[in-house]
């Protein structure tokens, strides 16, 4: 099994009882930020040291819960400081940006660049980040389909030619092309039937589930196995990635009470409810939908940290507790080729986080390398 993090980099300073949407520049401060950064560069060094395969950002926009606008440019500063690491992104946010083949040319360039340490990820967003640029979330999925379509074209095709819905090219010949042959590796994450059967009909893309209880990714992971099969695709463990929040301690107790608040505080506020405060624009901006269609399906804003623990959300405790817990999700999926380990919560200090990196790598990680894919 490959280990890699997955990181939402959250601004570092608390900012409970000043969560509203807009969070408002009065809350802003450059020095956080920076601070930010530059603990999430240790960090993905420490990780490097520690066994680690891999790196993967997000993209997200207009809110404290995460100060990566762009995985690409974030990525291209990690790779410099660090000699091994794959670097994903999981992902662009297609249906935000403009032009596919701009992302294209970008992630070809960083291929090159790294020679050949790119994993290319893609998502669909979340329905607060089509605020920000103006775009109707009905066509959040359609856009994001079709720039998926040109993206792989540009890769493989001596000319991009593609005249759709919303983008339009003739003749494009693009360079530089990637350092991988045909191109980096893709990852797509979905939630919800639709998306995950969308990715099934792309062979060698691999399905990336999260954010969701043991229960959906069981349903999903099945529904996706079962597409695949009906599209007369190959499924191996390797086309399944899992990521979990973890936090590793020398007991169970210590490792419950250090987590509890950031991890509550990162759900219940940063997500939860900046995400609902945003729900009023969403629907002024499209009136076809309803508040149950847009809000998130679990309740993050009122759930604590024990109940999620017990849906799935998050594996903590000493490292041994944490390993047979994802060793019982590794199970009831049926396998997976891949864990990403989400170790930073919210605006945890840094160094409970270089802490949960160290303990993580050095007991379980090991343990996790010995694993054989299962074949479903």
């Amino acid at each position: 099994m490959k280990v890699f993090t997955f990181d939402f980099v959250p601004y570092g300073k608390d900012l409970t009882g000043c969560l509203k949407y807009p969070v408002g520049r009065e809350n802003y401060e450059a020095e956080v930020a920076a601070q930010t950064y530059e603990n999430h560069v240790e960090q993905f060094q420490l990780m490097e040291e520690m066994g680690f395969d891999g790196v993967c950002l997000n993209e997200h926009h207009g809110s404290p819960y995460s100060l990566d606008n762009s995985p690409n440019v974030f990525l291209a500063y990690v790779a410099a400081k660090t000699q091994r690491l794959k670097l994903a992104m999981a992902g662009n946010l297609l249906p935000l940006h403009g032009h596919p083949l701009r992302v294209a040319e970008e992630l070809a360039m960083l291929d090159n660049l790294t020679r050949g340490r790119i994993i290319a990820g893609f998502v669909r967003g979340i329905p607060r980040e089509y605020l920000a640029l103006s775009i109707p979330l009905r066509e959040g999925r359609p856009r994001f389909e079709e720039a998926l379509d040109v993206i792989l074209k540009a890769w493989t095709h001596d000319l991009l030619n593609h005249d759709g819905q919303f983008y339009h090219y003739k003749d494009v010949d693009m360079w530089p092309r990637p350092y991988q042959n045909p191109h980096p590796p893709v990852w797509v994450g979905a939630i919800g039937p639709e998306p995950t059967r969308n990715v099934a009909k792309r062979p060698g893309v691999t399905l990336c589930s999260t954010f969701q209880p043991t229960a959906a990714i069981k349903k999903q992971l099945q529904l996706f196995r079962e597409s695949c099969a009906e599209f007369g695709r190959p499924c191996t463990a390797n086309d399944i990635l899992i990521a979990r929040h973890v936090f590793c301690a020398e007991s169970q107790k210590e490792a419950e009470k250090l987590c509890k608040t950031h991890f509550e505080y990162y759900f219940q506020q940063l997500l939860g409810k900046v995400n609902n405060a945003a729900i009023q624009r969403i629907l002024d901006m499209n009136p076809e939908l309803t508040f149950d269609s847009v809000k998130t399906p679990y309740p993050y804003d009122v759930t604590p940290m024990e109940k999620m623990r017990d849906d799935g959300f998050v594996l903590v405790g000493t490292p041994d507790r944490v390993y047979q817990d994802l060793m019982a999700q590794y199970e009831e999926y049926g396998g997976f080729g891949t864990f990403m380990a989400i170790v930073r919560m919210g605006a945890m200090p840094q160094e409970l986080v270089l802490n949960n990196v160290r303990l993580f790598g050095k007991e379980v990680i090991p343990r996790l390398h010995t694993l054989e894919p299962k074949v479903p």
